[in-house]
Parts: C-alpha cells; structure tokens; sequence
C-alpha cells in the first residue's frame, strides 16, 4: 500500500487509480464482513489512506505559484474554479479511450505483427470493412492472448479467494478506460460510459483527459489472475522442480514473446568522419544541431539522430530535448535567432536586422562554432530555408562537410563592430500567421511582465544608438515603464493601435546592455500548457511586432 501511494505520486492518474482502488477494496471488504469488526485492519487502512491522501495532496492544491526569474506563472490545479473557467471537452476524452477491439488485437509495433507484415492488424480491420487505423499512444491496450487465456482458467478453473476481487478490478478498469461512450472500430456506438458521469459531476475531472490510461490497473489485475492460474497448474500438473521449472520458463517466454516490440527493421546511423575534427577541437564551444524540436509531443523534442552524434562528438548542443519540454525551457530556443532553426521556428521576427552584418555575431553571442543540418529529420522547404539562412550569413560559404543525411557548417569568428539585438528573458514565442488568417497577435511576440531587450556592443567604447519599437496594446490602454541597465528611462502610455516609438539617446556600454519593459499588470500562465497559457496571458500584454536600431 504505500509502495502504491508513493507510485502516485508520480503523475495524477496514478492518484486516482490507487485511490479508485482503495475505494473498491475497502467496499468489498465491509461487504464481506457485513460489518466492520477488524478494529486494527480499520486503524492501518485508516493510517495508510491518510498518509498517502495527504502526500499526493500536492496535485490537488489549488493555484501554487512557482518562480523563475522574473517571471511567475500560475498553475491550474485541479479544482472547481478549473472546471468553471476551462474544461478539458468530452471529445479529447472521447480520442484518447480504448476503442473495444484494442483489447485484444496487437498493436503495429507488437514483434507478432512486424514479422508477419501486420497481418492480423490489417485483416481484422479489412473484415470489417474499416480502413487502417492509425492509433494514438494511449490506445496500445492490447491485453495479450496468454494473459487472457491464463486469467479465464484461473477463474473457471482455479477459483480461489481473491480471484473474484481481481476480476472485479479488471472489470472496473477496463470499463473506466473505453471513456465517456464506447467505441468499437473506433466509431462511437452511443452508449455512455461511467467517464460521462464522472466528467459531469466531479470537478476537475475533465483533467483527466485520457481515459485509455485505465487499462493500467487492468493489466495489473489480470497479471494477479494469470499468476493464480500458473500456480494452479504448477502446483496440480507437474510434480517435480524441473518440470516447474520449465512450465514457467516457457510461459514466461510467451508472455513476454507477445507483449513485445522489436524495432524492427533497424539500420545503422551513419557518422561523419569530421566528428573527429569537431571532438578533438579543446575550445569551448556549443554546436547547433538543426532542426531544434521538430518530434513528439507538441514537436518539441529533439530527433533521436542528434542525441545519437552528440556521443561522437561530446560537445554541449542547443536544444536536445526528450520527452515533453516545459515552456521555460522551450522558450530558451524559441528566442529570436535560434528559433530560424527551430523545427517550429521562423525566418520572421520582431527582430529587424541584417544577417549578412550580424549573423557570425549572433553565433558568436550564443557561442556556436558549427551548425548541423541533419537533413532526415527537416522538410524540403525547412532544408532550403536554413541553407538560405546559412548562406547569408556565411556569404555564399559552402558546408565544410555534406552528404546524403548532414550538412556541417563551420562558423568562423565575426568581423563586425556593429552593435546587434537580441531578445533576454519574458517573451512569447512569435506567431507567424497564414495568409488569410487574422490576429492581434499576428506576426508579433507578447510581452511577460518584464520582457528585455539585449543590445550587444561587440566595441570597447560607448556607442550612442537610438531604438526603435512598434506596439499596441490588447483591448485597452496599457502603461509599461521602459528600464535600460536597471536605471528607470521613461514611461509609455501604449494604445490599442498600432505605435512608433524611438527611445533616444541610449549609451550603450561594451558588452550586453538590457532594456527593460515593465507592464503594470502581473502576468499569469493558467494552465499546464503552454497553449492555453497563452491563451490567458494575451489577454494583459503588450504586443512588439518590430524591434530596430535606427541608423
């Protein structure tokens, strides 16, 4: 029990299985005693229900505030105010549940069906007249033709104590992971599931937004039946060790045989021979791999390939996330200038400054001494758009190394003693529109509630510059008080339309200079994701769609 509650701990689903699961034990134990008698049993699950409910009562506090830097954002705990203000729809519930046949047909990646070219899979949906389904994660539920087997002998069969409480579990598990209304074939059948009722009358559990996770407990309940049922033949089939023995080996093997994905077919991931060069290269450097993002979840992840030549050449890397990036993270290289090589990004920002002139500063500032194109993992037209980039900035200067997967580009020291920009911390990532579409935020980045502004001066002396800015407010006037190197300048009074402003007379000192806006009011994220947060944010920012040094 407390090996479960600190499982729960790990993610909120958990803390609903285990306490679903004591609600359900508990039940079954009052109904078989018909009253409550064990006065220590009560005490210890008493004890351990409470230890545990108040050790996962960090998912359910409601809006803790967390820090970092200047900016504070809050989270949306699951609450009741959640629901009212935001709710997850029934229909992400209903795409993220177990369709019926994915109980007991294999998965794509499942060994079976790599080796027998997806037979089954295809064949099961072609009887039916369906087209090739095309699964989400949540969906590989596939709860193995031993297991089955070995779980319905345990119950005809071998019928001992505990096996109607398990079956019972699986039961309500199964149940709860088809969602708000079944599906078979992947096509809603009309009849609803006890995840409507839940979603209608517990706050918050819109949160839980992928039913499909369910099959969890599930897969736990229906190993304990398999188990009863392996100790039922062990124990009446085959009276000597070695005959045990074997009975679990080739049981064993089955079981994983079926459950599991061989990545097959595999190929080897060629290595350039510069990657020597690079490696043995003692300066500090970083190197940019391209495209930054561009895999999993929300496209933020980095292709495996990168994570995979970073052990040739050991050298630090931009970008290089795994699994799901949080905002704070993702905005380190959706700033301006890396995220040109962003799998997300854009050659537009509000940045207006020539490459040819600054782009080996640009490099130079964020320490980059090569740029990797890894071709497998960029579209056409993202290749032509970086090699464009590149070639810009380079003038005209070829990969230092090319071929069919990669292009290395090696960046040599700037030249230029023009002063540059760049953004510092407290800026949205910049929306770049369709053709058609409208926005007020369109082809702009929104402010945080103190968004800088970095002017580099690469000389040794001063330089006098002025600045110049276009902006406009949402929805209503916004004040914003302008700071440069933490010395107060000026306050804006920013209207709804779109303003030129020029800050004057600004001494830039050798190195990096900060300008500061400061918005009035006190951002906010509400939400676990960065999309809705932006949602909530654009609300009380100011909106930059071009910043510029005016010659």
């Amino acid at each position: 029990g407390i090996i479960f509650f600190l499982v729960s701990l790990t993610h909120l689903y958990y803390s609903v299985f285990v306490i679903m699961f004591s609600i359900v034990f508990f039940a079954i134990y009052i109904f078989r005693q018909k009253k409550v008698s064990n006065k220590t049993f009560i005490t210890n699950f008493s004890i351990l229900l409470t230890i545990g409910l108040v050790s996962t009562s960090v998912l359910f506090f409601s809006n803790p505030t967390f820090s970092h830097g200047d900016e504070e954002w809050v989270f949306e705990a699951i609450t009741a105010e959640t629901t009212d203000g935001y709710a997850r729809s029934t229909q992400e519930h209903f795409l993220f549940s177990t369709s019926l046949e994915n109980l007991i047909v294999p998965t794509p990646d499942h060994t079976t069906q790599m080796f027998s070219d997806y037979l089954l899979f295809d064949s099961f949906y072609s009887f039916f007249g369906k087209s090739i389904q095309y699964l989400q994660i949540e969906q590989y539920a596939f709860l193995g033709y031993s297991v089955i087997f070995l779980s319905a002998l345990a119950v005809i069969k071998y019928r001992q104590n505990h096996i109607w409480f398990w079956l019972l579990i699986c039961g309500i598990f199964i149940v709860m992971s088809f969602g708000p209304e079944l599906k078979i074939l992947h096509e809603p059948t009309g009849i609803v599931m006890p995840d409507k009722l839940f979603y209608d009358a517990i706050p918050g559990w819109d949160e839980l937004r992928a039913p499909a996770r369910f099959i969890v407990m599930a897969n736990l309940s229906l190993a304990m039946l398999a188990s009863f049922a392996v100790y039922g033949l062990i124990k009446n089939k085959f009276s000597s060790f070695k005959q045990q023995l074997m009975l679990a080996s080739i049981i064993g093997f089955v079981i994983l045989f079926e459950f599991s994905m061989i990545p097959y077919p595999t190929d080897v991931e060629p290595i350039p021979d510069i990657y020597e060069e690079i490696k043995n290269d003692e300066s500090k450097f970083a190197i940019l791999p391209a495209p930054i993002g561009g895999t999993g979840d929300y496209m933020l992840a980095s292709d495996p390939r990168i994570l995979y030549h970073q052990i040739y050449h050991e050298k630090p890397i931009y970008g290089g996330h795994e699994s799901r990036v949080s905002y704070e993270t993702m905005s380190e290289t959706r700033t301006y200038f890396l995220n040109m090589f962003h799998g997300l990004g854009s050659n537009q920002d509000i940045i207006n400054q020539d490459l040819a002139i600054h782009g080996l500063s640009l490099f130079d500032y964020f320490n980059i001494k090569y740029v990797t194109l890894h071709k497998n993992s960029l579209t056409l037209h993202g290749l032509t758009l970086m090699k464009q980039t590149m070639s810009e900035i380079l003038n005209e200067n070829t990969p230092i190394h090319e071929d069919g997967n990669i292009a290395i580009y090696k960046i040599p020291k700037p030249d230029s003693l023009e002063p540059f920009l760049l953004l510092g911390s407290g800026w949205h990532t910049y929306v770049e529109c369709e053709p058609n579409e409208e926005g007020i935020n369109c082809y702009a980045r929104v402010t945080m509630e103190n968004s800088e502004i970095l002017i580099i001066n690469p000389t040794e002396s001063t330089i006098d510059i002025t600045l110049g800015i276009v902006l406009k407010s949402v929805l209503d006037e916004k004040t914003s008080t302008i700071s440069f190197n933490n010395e107060k300048l000026d306050v804006l009074d920013v209207p709804i339309t779109r303003t030129a402003m020029h800050v004057e007379n600004l001494i830039l000192v050798p190195g990096v200079n900060v300008i500061t806006l400061h918005t009035d009011e006190v951002s906010a994220y509400q939400g676990s994701e960065h999309k809705r947060a932006f949602q909530e944010e654009i609300q009380i920012g100011i909106i930059v769609e071009s910043l510029f040094i005016v010659k």
